[in-house]
């Protein structure tokens, strides 16, 4: 039973990892719908939201059925709690990626023609969110803290970029534009890039979970900007039996991700882990 119960943890964490590279996957869908106009991709990044929404709800229920029917202790119910906490804030990410595939449905659908000035905006904040949610998920497969440390650094040059945008608008609100549903699809607009500045500030709320799997403590990005790396070392408690993290196994879970996006050793983790299947491979 303690096996199977181990298996069920690592096959949880396999699946948060999974899906947190769906969200990724499918937010750069919905950023490139809007900003080419096409609305096919929209609606398939749109359909893709609902799948991961019940992919979050099935990992959701299979945390709260290994609680009530195994009692973990220790390192186990952190793991699961994290689980759960990122879980939910993948929820949150994923409701603000469907809002953009909508607006880039709304979009094509309603023949808007935005500014360029707009649209170049929304399409490098979305580039700056990419390298977060990229950062993010090296953390949690990685298991460092410390590479946490520049997050707060990367998630105020998109706050930047979105009251860039915002000034931009007001600048084009100004001027005499041709009725009351131009200044509406301006306002649409506004939104998506208000989804992207949410989704780069939830996906760090996120990665944070992992301080308290690894020290027992709960620790903001903020926090832990604070503390030296000995002193982070030192405050890691041991794992247990049941939380096996494995950094290469679940690198195999983020290989879909853009490789400019993600940190160097996450890189070099998803390469072994390639070497390792085809090791396994050949022996079969």
């Amino acid at each position: 039973m303690r096996k199977m119960f181990s298996r069920q943890l690592v096959e949880a964490r396999h699946e948060m990892l999974s899906i947190y590279e769906a969200v990724d996957l499918t937010m750069h869908d919905a950023v490139r719908a809007f900003v080419t106009d096409d609305k096919k991709l929209a609606a398939k990044a749109q359909t893709k939201t609902l799948q991961i929404d019940a992919r979050c709800a099935n990992l959701e229920a299979v945390c709260y059925n290994l609680i009530a029917t195994q009692g973990p202790v220790a390192s186990d119910f952190r793991l699961l709690q994290t689980i759960i906490n990122i879980e939910f804030n993948l929820q949150r990410m994923c409701d603000k990626v469907r809002r953009i595939a909508r607006a880039a449905k709304h979009k094509v659908s309603s023949d808007i023609e935005l500014p360029v000035e707009l649209v170049e905006i929304i399409e490098q904040e979305a580039s700056y969110v990419y390298r977060i949610m990229g950062t993010c998920i090296s953390v949690l497969v990685c298991n460092d803290l410390t590479v946490m440390r520049g997050l707060l650094i990367q998630d105020d040059s998109v706050h930047e970029l979105y009251e860039e945008f915002f000034r931009a608008y007001n600048r084009m609100a100004t001027m005499e534009l041709a009725d009351d549903k131009t200044y509406d699809d301006l306002r649409r607009a506004i939104m998506v890039s208000r989804y992207l500045d949410r989704i780069a500030s939830i996906s760090i709320d996120a990665t944070s979970a992992l301080s308290f799997l690894l020290t027992g403590q709960r620790l903001s990005v903020a926090d832990i900007a604070d503390i030296d790396d000995d002193e982070l070392e030192a405050m890691r408690v041991p794992s247990g039996e049941g939380v096996i993290l494995k950094p290469v196994s679940d690198a195999r879970y983020v290989a879909q991700l853009p490789a400019d996006e993600i940190s160097e050793e996450l890189r070099s983790l998803i390469e072994r882990s390639k070497l390792d299947e085809d090791v396994s491979e050949d022996e079969e």
